[in-house]
């Protein structure tokens, strides 16, 4: 009888949580339903995703309809088991849809056909450089396309962002390294960009770079494009990584590539370096 007075004093149990993303972004408007038996309530989430329920002691569930934009990133229904004067806390994971339309370009030019990663987020380019990724962060995005990097802003909540997002390429002296006493190699950008087999001469200024980058562990081969037409150079510099990593045996993380004035206009250089202090 005491016991029973007891718990009649207690506050009723509170059922309460979120609805939203790891970061702290709430799913403001999310329908939240909590069931005990044939007792329904169901209310809306605040501008945090925050939502709260007064309840009867004994088990239940709590279900959510997520607004537009958004999509569950975990189980959208929970079991709960209410206690007299206690507290029962749940939080359901969801994320906000945040689209990116954007097309790569450097100098004016697009850099179609590439392999692109967005915040994590791995896709591809069409001919035109144009790609679509969804499922990013908010805020400052970071893509990276081989050497290339640039960065876009992604709004807080759903929403979606149509880009042109300039690419920047690192420039010579920014990679801290000086040229050794080798002579490049020189090939025009057209002919890697149109698959045409080397020359004999071609190849053999290049195996001799190649063999000298791996006597080295500090060593680096850098391809550098001539400022003014970066796009098709750095189209032709993934052509060129492939046989540098294939045929010729250079480790992918040995290879660089930067913007100077080391070849001919519209030709694609490859020099042998060493960080500066060596």
């Amino acid at each position: 009888m005491l016991l029973a007075v007891l718990l009649a004093l207690l506050p009723a149990p509170i059922v309460e949580g979120t609805v939203g993303e790891p970061s702290g972004l709430g799913a403001g408007g999310a329908q939240v339903t909590l069931t005990q038996g044939e007792r329904t309530q169901v209310l809306r989430t605040g501008p945090g995703g925050e939502f709260r329920f007064r309840v009867f002691a004994g088990p239940g569930s709590i279900s959510v309809v997520l607004p537009r934009g958004w999509s569950h990133d975990g189980p959208a229904t929970a079991g709960f088991e209410a206690r007299s004067g206690k507290v029962v806390r749940t939080v359901f994971a969801a994320r906000a849809r945040r689209v990116l339309h954007g097309r790569l370009v450097i100098e004016g030019g697009a850099i179609g056909e590439v392999d692109v990663d967005a915040g994590g987020v791995r896709t591809h380019t069409d001919a035109q450089g144009a790609f679509i990724v969804e499922g990013l962060p908010s805020g400052r995005v970071r893509l990276r396309m081989e050497w290339l990097s640039a960065s876009v802003q992604m709004p807080a909540g759903p929403g979606e962002v149509t880009a042109d997002i300039p690419l920047t390429a690192p420039r010579l002296p920014d990679l801290r390294r000086r040229a050794l006493p080798e002579p490049p190699a020189v090939r025009p950008v057209a002919a890697w960009i149109e698959g045409r087999p080397l020359t004999d001469a071609e190849s053999g200024d290049i195996e001799r770079l190649a063999a000298l980058a791996n006597l080295d562990p500090a060593f680096r081969l850098v391809m550098v494009a001539p400022a003014g037409s970066v796009a098709p150079a750095a189209r032709a510099a993934l052509v060129f990584e492939r046989y540098l990593s294939g045929p010729f045996l250079v480790p992918v993380e040995k290879i660089a590539f930067a913007v100077g004035e080391v070849a001919p206009p519209g030709h694609l250089a490859l020099l042998l370096m060493r960080p500066e202090a060596q």
